[in-house]
């Protein structure tokens, strides 16, 4: 019998078996070379945030493409769920989400919010309308329903959110949910997420401004607003630039910086209480665009990298860790090999898996392959575990250099494996 843990490690070891990805879900669990990046934005911006629910702070990860950039995003979301705070990670692209269309980016980023799951193996509360749902949920559980309606009239429908009609809006779908009104549940929750619709269908609940490129700004702000004024801990936005922005026109590009500046200033002036706005390029961002614009340059060069003795700066450079190529490749080799023997069940001889990880890893640094070398470390290490499953063995120089040489996919099917949600 297959149990969930089980399920859960199998299907990471597929993912990154197939493609050497790393996982969304259980992300922390492979994680290695950055723990000391994410402790230290615990320590000096998530509890601190958390305590005061006030101060906001920005970060800018920085990474070619394939050099870890969405895997750290996604440790940084476990790790800000571990703390209480509600993320959304938005893969910004030029033709589907670029970050110069403020409507499409708070469409994205209501889309995306998630509150941590309740267990390792529990589907997160996932868009704005659930997550808004389970916060009412607790807030009922803890006050009982009349205080919680008493709440909402008497402050939340007068607390500091900068758009009139996006506070109606959330005062009026929580209290839909309050009446179990699932007609008005049902609109309210629509305009909550940023869809087009008829102004006629909105007058009955005072509002009166739909979301364009003009206000999408102000949306963005009231939504940090909002979940600041219902108590939650914080709200982590991250945005994981997945194609290159290079290509846009000179406009774009300057619409874009402008964007950017101004969240780092609100974040700087604390405009934006409980807010970790984190943003991630691959490092031409910062040689070739930001010296473009110099409002934006001003706020991004010259600092040192994020570090324990520098933890105010602003930028994290995943292209500097504590460890080097082979050491960084060693740790993640024998992450997957711990992953590897709970999704199995089954303890392969550490003295023999760790000799082959050791000679892999080396091989791997000694040749410095192209961007991307620790996706292909990944696939080969799944690979020669899956194998070793079968028949241990310990690996000779030839052995590694064949595998690496010759590239073949992991197997279509991982015995026994379990689809759960």
């Amino acid at each position: 019998m297959v149990t969930r843990s089980q399920g859960l490690a199998r299907a990471m070891l597929r993912r990154m078996g197939e493609t050497g990805q790393p996982p969304e879900r259980g992300a922390l669990t492979v994680n290695a070379g950055t723990q000391d990046y994410l402790e230290l934005l615990r320590e000096e911006y998530l509890k601190p945030i958390a305590q005061a629910h006030a101060n906001s702070t920005f970060k800018l990860v920085q990474a070619p493409f394939g050099g870890g950039k969405t895997h750290f995003l996604h440790c940084l979301r476990e790790t800000a769920w571990q703390e209480g705070f509600i993320t959304s990670v938005v893969g910004l692209s030029p033709k589907s989400c670029p970050f110069d269309m403020l409507a499409t980016i708070y469409q994205a980023v209501v889309r995306e919010l998630e509150a941590a799951p309740t267990t390792a193996y529990a589907e997160c509360d996932h868009g704005i309308g659930d997550v808004l749902r389970a916060e009412l949920d607790k807030r009922v559980a803890e006050y009982g329903v009349d205080q919680v309606r008493n709440w909402l009239t008497t402050e939340l429908s007068r607390a500091r959110i900068d758009n009139h009609s996006f506070r109606r809006a959330a005062v009026r779908f929580l209290e839909a949910l309050l009446d179990k009104n699932g007609d008005h549940e049902w609109l309210l929750e629509s305009y909550l997420r940023g869809e087009t619709m008829e102004r006629s269908e909105l007058q009955p609940f005072g509002v009166r401004e739909m979301i364009d490129e003009k206000n999408a700004f102000s949306f963005l702000k009231s939504l940090i607003q909002l979940f600041n004024a219902m108590g939650v801990p914080g709200l982590v936005l991250m945005f994981d630039e997945i194609d290159r922005i290079m290509s846009l026109t000179m406009r774009k590009r300057r619409t874009i910086a402008d964007n950017l500046r101004e969240m780092i200033d609100c974040c700087g002036q604390s405009f934006l209480p409980g807010l970790v706005f984190v943003y991630a390029v691959p490092p031409e961002f910062l040689t070739n665009l930001v010296p473009e614009y110099p409002a934006l340059e001003q706020r991004l060069r010259g600092a040192e990298r994020f570090a324990t003795i520098s933890p105010l700066s602003p930028l994290i450079d995943l292209d500097h860790l504590s460890l080097g190529t082979q050491d960084l490749l060693r740790e993640i080799g024998l992450k997957l090999l711990e992953l590897h023997n709970e999704a199995y069940s089954k303890n392969l001889d550490a003295g023999i898996q760790h000799a082959n990880i050791d000679l892999l890893a080396h091989e791997m640094a000694e040749r410095q392959l192209e961007t991307g070398i620790r996706r292909t470390f990944v696939k080969t290490v799944i690979q020669v575990l899956w194998a070793q499953k079968k028949k241990e063995k310990t690996l000779a120089l030839e052995d590694i250099r064949t595998l690496l040489d010759h590239q073949s996919a992991p197997p279509s099917e991982l015995e026994d494996e379990e689809i759960f949600g």
